[in-house]
């Protein structure tokens, strides 16, 4: 199992949310519960070889547990804590596929910059790419867990408590897009430009998505300083001759697409 979320927003959960995730794990062991973490939407591509898993909610949950993982699996490497936790299971089962090439064995694959840095953790110390919420938020894993709140063994056994709703989509039956609309249209946080991204990449096969991020959109988030939204309402404007409600943009923008019967990556080097 490939994990991939290559069409997601950048990964930008902070300490404070880390912070809370471990507060849980610490009550979970102490008060012998469960707890709910939410949900995993996804949608698999296989080729025959690897079945690739597109998430399409949950990432930033599911990217903040691998650090953990990650964490976890090195303090083990180092022996700087006493446990029973076996670290090839963890490395096995949760942080890479062993079967893979070797440049294709970490299972989650964030958007691009997030990808790297995250990447660069499974390195040594000295390789880590800082500055990134990916290598920050690891860290902090990484000291928390020196600090011996909860034996390793509790901590471990506490993430086997948490509880997802796992949702797995049906490639050729279930459309993704509607369903990442659905699950989106009350929240605040997502971007009017998550929602055009999606729109755009997540109906391609996952090496189509991969090449139309990484050689266009990439690109157009690091030249317009990650302020995209803003920029797609720009660029409507000019196209159209009418400034589009800010949260509206994407609405625009699809309708934009659909009227005028446009190829997506033509869209994406005009833009």
């Amino acid at each position: 199992q490939v994990l991939q979320n290559v069409y997601q927003r950048n990964y930008d959960w902070k300490k404070e949310q880390c912070k809370q995730l471990f507060d849980d794990l610490v009550d979970i062991s102490q008060n012998n519960r469960t707890h709910f973490l939410g949900s995993i939407v996804s949608i698999y591509h296989d080729d025959g070889e690897d079945r690739e898993y597109l998430i399409i909610d949950g990432q930033q949950r599911l990217t903040t547990i691998s650090l953990l993982l990650l964490a976890i699996y090195k303090i083990i490497d180092k022996n700087l804590l006493e446990t029973n936790v076996n670290k090839e299971q963890i490395k096995d089962e949760y942080l890479e596929n062993k079967y893979s090439k070797d440049d294709q064995k970490i299972r989650l694959k964030p958007v691009k910059n997030d990808k790297n840095a995250f990447a660069s953790l499974f390195k040594e110390e000295d390789d880590y790419i800082q500055n990134t919420n990916i290598t920050i938020n690891f860290q902090y894993f990484y000291e928390r867990i020196l600090k011996k709140e909860l034996s390793m063994d509790k901590l471990f056994l506490a993430i086997k408590q948490l509880v997802i709703v796992e949702i797995e989509l049906k490639n050729g039956e279930d459309d993704p897009q509607l369903i990442f609309e659905s699950l989106n249209s009350t929240g605040l946080d997502l971007a009017e430009a998550d929602k055009v991204r999606n729109f755009i990449l997540m109906k391609e096969n996952s090496l189509i998505q991969e090449k139309f991020y990484t050689l266009y959109w990439n690109k157009i988030e690091k030249n317009t300083n990650y302020n995209v939204s803003d920029f797609i309402r720009d660029y409507l404007t000019i196209k159209e001759r009418v400034i589009p409600n800010k949260s509206k943009v994407y609405l625009h923008f699809k309708k934009y697409v659909i009227n005028n019967n446009l190829n997506i990556e033509n869209l994406l080097k005009d833009l």
